[in-house]
């Protein structure tokens, strides 16, 4: 007897009922693993799904939890694959317990291709869409992200600082220190930037971010002021530069910082040490025709932009001769090059600003665009030319020479203010134009002006005010008295209303309307005889017909559309300080009536 009939007697089972027993087993088994089959292939091709969304996000940023410096354009086609796959996965499994890991690799594969705006309307309804998701907070910090990189600023720094509050050692911390940073540098608060970035600097000082941190508190250091703590942070720059050419760039910052603290000496010796380890680039040689070739590689450079600082340094240390003769040297070693461009433009600058040898910076400017047309130095040299022509223009003019006196005069104090930023020199103009016509509504004005630039320029508010009352008291009727009136008012002075006159209203001109009205309507039975009537018999006395039954009417003296000559400037005064009223607090400068 075989081992199957041993133990169903055993058992006590009919052997054909146990086998049928053992069958029925036997499938259930197998359904019960194919059942166990089927849900490890579905996880299967979940997980696989979401494993190549995350392995081509991560291949576009590098390992980094996202594009730290922007979008990445050459990677763009795997944020691409990462997007396709994240819609894949939610399209297949919209009820799976990941599905926000998925939405949320999508949006943050969105933000790296360069389209913050599309993340933020993703994320910004986040913990509603997923409320019982563990990465809203994550979810918060790539909404502060997105909303920076879309200028939404303050709505960045909201969220990032929601996210701190949430998730103070979250590993994303340092992450939103430096985006709160960068985003307060855009809402120019440059010591709030500065303090968040040291917020990164001395609580992760390991970071990989710590390079970012530290040249962004350096820049918003120089620009609140703090002018040597900056100089000493590009010097740390320095010191971890990658390279010669990112080495001197951080030199030339620490240039800026000296020159910002006018501190000229340290500025020059600074500099001086840089040119002793540069070769110096000599002259082309042009002599038998031949053609110099620009010099456009960046280490041939280095010497050129170390000596046009130089010179740049020379001229604030009062060194004009000096300054044009270093300018001279890079313009002659660099022909047909942005470099040489910017030195002649300097040598105008310099003539111009210090020398004030107008007409010296006009031919220099002109120049530039014969070293280097159509670049960044020949555009600003066009825009100084402009205002030099124009005050040449009013200087050299025929017609009416006080007129013309008087708007030479205001043109060249606003260039001293509002170009050269010498608001001195500018209160010396107007003290000059206030005497040469002093009772007339021009001295009015320049005191207007003078007073403008010690309140605004100067902080002498008690000088200021003195030259407003005189005003209020020496040029009644007078749109100059009305100005000093406002100017006093918003200073919190009280002005009698006896004291003030109104200006004579202006002369309307004369209405030529009816002059040039269409003629009456002839009777039909005239119309045709219309063009046969002698000039001599024009009863109504519109002037001669001529071209048959037309009406030319001649033009009125100074009438519509009757034009000065040509290259005559207006006589209407110029938009000077000295007329723009009352005070404009938002851009600092008087407002035009």
């Amino acid at each position: 007897m075989n081992a199957m009939s041993d133990r169903a007697r055993f058992t006590g089972v009919p052997r054909g009922k146990r086998a049928r027993s053992g069958g029925a087993q036997l499938c259930g088994v197998r359904v019960v693993s194919f059942a166990l089959a089927l849900i490890t292939l579905s996880s299967c091709a979940y997980y696989n799904t979401f494993y190549l969304a995350r392995k081509y996000y991560y291949r576009a940023t590098g390992g980094a939890p996202y594009a730290v410096d922007g979008g990445l354009q050459g990677n763009a086609t795997d944020f691409n694959k990462s997007i396709d796959y994240s819609k894949k996965l939610l399209a297949q499994y919209p009820k799976s317990k990941w599905v926000d890991d998925a939405y949320l690799l999508w949006a943050k594969a969105l933000l790296g291709r360069d389209d913050p705006i599309e993340t933020v309307n993703m994320l910004q309804d986040y913990r509603t869409r997923f409320p019982k998701s563990g990465l809203g907070v994550e979810a918060l910090f790539y909404l502060g992200v997105a909303d920076r990189n879309a200028h939404h600023y303050t709505e960045a720094l909201a969220a990032l600082d929601d996210f701190l509050r949430r998730a103070p050692r979250h590993e994303l911390a340092p992450n939103a220190q430096l985006e709160r940073a960068r985003a307060l540098t855009a809402l120019e608060q440059p010591k709030e930037a500065a303090a968040a970035a040291s917020q990164l600097l001395e609580r992760y000082p390991g970071s990989p971010l710590a390079g970012r941190a530290l040249a962004l508190r350096a820049e918003a250091l120089l620009a609140s002021g703090d002018y040597e703590q900056a100089r000493v942070d590009f010097h740390a720059l320095g010191t971890q530069a990658a390279d010669d050419e990112q080495r001197l760039g951080y030199l030339l910052r620490e240039v800026d910082c000296l020159e910002a603290a006018h501190r000229n000496q340290e500025e020059l010796a600074l500099i001086k040490d840089a040119l002793s380890h540069e070769p110096e680039v000599p002259v082309p040689d042009t002599t038998g025709g031949k053609l110099p070739v620009p010099q456009t590689a960046p280490t041939a450079q280095r010497w050129g932009r170390l000596m046009v600082r130089y010179g740049t340094a020379l001229l604030q240390g009062g060194h004009l001769d000096d300054a044009l003769a270093a300018y001279g040297r890079v313009a002659r070693a660099y022909p047909h090059t942005e470099l040489a461009a910017e030195a002649q433009y300097r040598i105008g600058f310099a003539k111009e600003t210090v020398a004030e040898d107008f007409e010296g910076a006009r031919s220099e400017y002109g120049r530039v665009r014969d070293v280097m047309p159509g670049g960044s130095s020949a555009t600003l040299a066009a825009e100084r030319l402009v205002n030099l022509d124009r005050l040449a223009q009013y200087r050299t003019g025929t017609g009416d020479t006080l007129q013309k006196r008087v708007e030479a005069g205001f043109l060249l104090a606003e260039l001293y203010l509002f170009t050269h930023d010498r608001p001195d020199r500018a209160l010396e103009e107007y003290r000059h134009i206030a005497q040469t016509y002093n009772g007339t509504p021009y001295a009015a004005k320049a005191m207007n002006a003078q007073g403008w630039i010690l309140s605004r320029k100067l902080h002498r508010q008690a000088a200021a005010e003195s030259l407003f009352w005189r005003v209020i008291y020496d040029y009644p009727a007078t749109e100059a008295q009305l100005a000093a009136r406002d100017y006093l008012e918003f200073a919190g002075r009280v002005v009698p209303d006896s004291l003030i006159k109104a200006p004579a209203p202006k002369v309307a001109p004369p209405d030529t309307a009816a002059a040039h009205a269409a003629p009456p309507e002839a009777p039909p039975a005239a119309t045709s005889q219309l063009g046969k009537i002698p000039a001599g018999q024009d009863s109504l006395r519109l002037g001669p017909r001529r071209q048959g039954a037309s009406l030319h009417m001649p033009p009125l003296p100074g009438g519509p559309g009757a034009l000065p000559p040509h290259g005559t400037p207006s006589s209407a005064p110029h938009d000077s300080a000295a007329s723009r009223t009352p005070p404009d607090t938002a851009a600092g400068r008087p407002r035009t009536p």
